[in-house]
């Protein structure tokens, strides 16, 4: 007899009302869109009853696509973009991003588990065995923290079940020799006691030659394991416990050499910039080395009608980069070898009253202990005397960075019905944050003997300079230096929420949002330091936002609609300092505004569309001390404080497509009386934009249109599952973020310049094969 189709359950089910790209349907036989559920304030609620332009992915979808982290999930989400640097990953919404020195807070808070994840080392962690994940537009402070300015991301896990299941995933790309493989073993272990363990294990060859140590790269290395208990009185108490450890290492980056102009050698009559596609010339290895452990403890206590919980973490983790900064097969600058040791102790108490009355509430407060230990050092190496440069050789520029941090924080969100269609929340956080920082930079050239004399532009070199005198004229000086800050902050929320009818709500809001303070850890320089004096303290970044939008829903679909305009000032950027480093300072105001539209639509039984477009208009709004494009600086408006600088007020930043948007239609059907068939396909769209924060040209990626698509089949009984997944079919070339190679222009006579870029990953075909016991 024929197949009934099978009802996905809502962590199966398309949960993506802001329209990504990657759903499947989730129908009911009276061709019903089934309700999506989100914790975004705090509360499970129904994602179309929450006044906040936000989307949700379902971790089903996640695995579906072979989405292995956050940025290969961000191409789909409106206004979400997420890029790699070549020592870190950044998150932007709506174009706000923080900037790869480590003293920054992240724009964008990043919560697993409802803890903070705010280093941006953490957004490297592999996605596995996802509930869902939450991405919340525009500035959140009161429910998620201060340094929500820009949004906020919150990944749930899966938890313990109160029926056995087991499975195993394994998975095999062909492209670039990627393997992965998942086991989960979930059930209940007592009457009142459950349990969850899942383990990963994914490697990858890459699809980047590099033609000095002969191997593809990116090289990928991940294993991942997390235990979860849960305990639950069946009355009023429930208690879970989570340990989870994570290890993702990699050798070589994906970054080539792009974009040559002019006379492009860096090291004259020794090596050519190696700029064909795919392939790179790097001889240290690359490498990054990292480890995450955590411990959550969460407590959820029924007390009549009101909900405390508390959430007790400690997350710890441990990043080594190896990174070769001369882009050549020479030992020239040997590498930049950077650590970080990173601990964390987070405590959070709520309240959440009963949502019957004309009254409710979420209250709580916040403390959250950490400690960071980093070091950055520069090797010069042997090759750099014998080339053009006539540089001292054999030393090493050593940095280290200390920095200790305290923080506790009230909230509150007041919810006032006004009537039964007009309700009126109030929110804010007060924070109080004390940081102590401490840096320290050493100049040691013990093996370097005299260097002969000659001219390096723009650096005149004398005759037999020491190695620590050669480096002051590169602003790299021998110092010390400690600090320490305290910083109040109060955040406001309002928000106007109206039910013109069953199907129809609309809102309207206004919040205050801000992002710490710190200090530099990149600098080279004292307040004095050439071309460009370092400042070690930075103060910290507010946004002003105002938003209105409205969601209609409706049987077959619903549709949503967000305007908004958002002011930040004293931007935290990052200036290139002249010579080979970087200060921070904050001298940046913008002006964002934008449209978010998105829906899905159930176009027939068990075909269902989804999309959304974002358009997004971001001006400097003063900017007036820009790092200038090396090619093009002369066409660029120039600074009138500083003449080594650009002033790019009234301009576009970087990584802001004016226009962003995708497209994905799923269909599924039986397959006689043994099976289901499922497809899908979407598209991403990303207008053009620079790849570079100088605004080069040369660094611009035009508009592009990304292709990927799902074919599955799963068994009657639902134990095993066939799957193809493609991603990038079309083998777009998509340049994320892009920089002048330091030895091109800034260090030599040469008046050429070639380009230094990281792409995103080429086309991919996968098989995976799912069996559940």
């Amino acid at each position: 007899m024929p197949i009934k189709l099978k009802k996905h359950a809502l962590a199966q089910a398309v949960t993506i009302a802001c329209a990504s790209s990657l759903a499947l349907p989730a129908l009911a036989d009276e061709l019903m869109l089934e309700e999506v559920i989100v914790t975004a304030q705090k509360r499970a609620q129904g994602l179309q009853d929450v006044p906040i332009s936000i989307s949700a992915i379902s971790g089903e979808k996640i695995q579906d696509f072979n989405i292995s982290s956050l940025g290969d999930l961000s191409g789909s989400v409106p206004n979400l973009q997420i890029t790699k640097t070549g020592i870190t990953n950044q998150i932007g919404m709506r174009g706000v991003y923080s900037g790869s020195n480590k003293g920054f807070e992240q724009s964008v808070a990043m919560y697993v588990d409802e803890v903070y994840y705010g280093r941006g080392q953490l957004i490297r962690l592999p996605l596995v065995d996802l509930e869902r994940v939450e991405v919340l537009r525009g500035p959140q402070p009161t429910l998620f923290g201060k340094n929500a300015i820009a949004g906020a991301i919150s990944l749930t896990s899966k938890k313990p079940t109160d029926e056995f299941e087991a499975s195993i995933s394994t998975l095999y790309e062909f492209e670039h020799d990627e393997s992965k493989t998942v086991a989960i073993v979930s059930g209940p272990l007592s009457e009142q006691l459950a349990g969850r363990l899942v383990l990963s294990y994914r490697e990858m060859d890459g699809w980047m030659e590099n033609t000095t140590l002969k191997r593809e790269e990116p090289n990928v290395q991940e294993t991942y394991a997390r235990g979860t208990l849960v305990w639950d009185n069946d009355e009023n108490l429930n208690v879970s416990l989570k340990l989870e450890t994570s290890e993702f290492d990699t050798a070589g980056r994906s970054m080539e050499n792009h974009s040559p102009i002019g006379a492009y050698v860096p090291l004259a009559g020794v090596l050519n910039v190696d700029v064909d596609e795919d392939e790179r010339r790097q001889d240290n290895g690359q490498e990054s080395d990292n480890q995450v452990n955590n411990i959550v403890l969460s407590v959820e206590y029924e007390l009549g009608e009101y909900t405390l919980t508390s959430t007790t973490a400690s997350v710890e983790y441990s990043a080594r980069e190896l990174i070769d900064v001369d882009y050549t097969a020479l030992d020239v600058f040997n590498g930049t070898n950077q650590g970080e040791d990173f601990e964390q102790f987070s405590q959070e108490f709520r309240i959440a009253s009963p949502t019957d009355g004309p009254f409710d509430y979420v209250a709580g407060i916040y403390y959250q202990t950490s400690e960071m230990d980093v070091f950055d050092n520069l090797y010069f190496g042997s090759a750099l005397g014998a080339s053009a440069l006539r540089y001292a050789v054999n030393g090493v520029s050593s940095k280290t960075f200390e920095q200790d941090a305290d923080v506790w924080s009230a909230f509150a969100q007041f919810n006032w019905h006004i009537t039964d269609d007009l309700s009126l929340t109030l929110g804010a956080r007060y924070s109080d944050e004390d940081k102590d920082g401490a840096r320290t930079l050493i100049n040691d050239g013990s093996n370097t003997s005299g260097i002969p004399a000659g001219v390096v532009a723009p650096i005149a070199l004398t005759p037999q300079q020491g190695f620590e005198a050669t480096l002051s004229q590169l602003g790299i000086y021998n110092h010390s230096v400690s600090d320490n800050r305290n910083e109040t902050t109060f955040d406001p929320l309002v928000n106007l929420q109206y039910n013109v009818n069953d199907d129809v709500m609309v809102y309207a809001s206004y919040t205050e949002g801000s992002k710490a303070g710190g200090f530099d850890m990149r600098s080279n320089s004292l307040p004095t330091g050439f071309p460009i004096a370092g400042t070690f303290e930075f103060e910290d970044e507010q946004a002003t936002s105002y938003e209105i939008g409205a969601k209609f829903g409706f049987d077959r679909g619903e549709i949503n609609a967000a305007v908004f305009y958002t002011e930040y000032e004293d931007l935290q950027i990052t200036q290139f300092d002249g010579a080979v480093g970087f200060n921070v300072q904050n001298a940046a105001e913008s002006e964002i505004k934008g449209i978010e539209l998105d829906g899905r639509y159930l176009l027939a039984e068990n075909l269902l569309l989804t999309a959304s477009i974002a358009y997004l208009d971001y001006e400097y709004k003063d900017y007036d001390v820009a790092q200038c494009a090396p090619a093009v600086a002369a066409t660029q408006t120039p600074s009138s404080s500083n003449p080594n600088l650009c002033d790019f007020s009234g301009e576009r930043a970087a990584n802001t497509p004016e226009i962003s948007g995708n497209l994905s239609l799923s269909y599924e059907h039986g397959v006689g009386d043994w099976g289901l068939m499922s497809y899908a396909v979407n598209m991403d769209y990303s207008d053009d934009y620079y790849a570079s924060s100088t605004l080069d040209p040369n660094s611009k990626q035009s508009s592009f249109t990304k292709w990927g698509a799902r074919i599955g089949l799963e068994s009657v009984e639902g134990n095993w599952q066939l799957a193809v997944i493609g991603n990038n079919l079309t083998d777009e070339r998509i340049l994320t973020q892009s920089t002048a190679l330091p030895l091109s222009e800034t260090l030599t006579s040469d008046l050429g310049v070639a380009y230094y870029g990281i792409y995103e990953r080429p086309r991919n075909v996968a098989v995976e094969f799912t069996y559940n016991f």
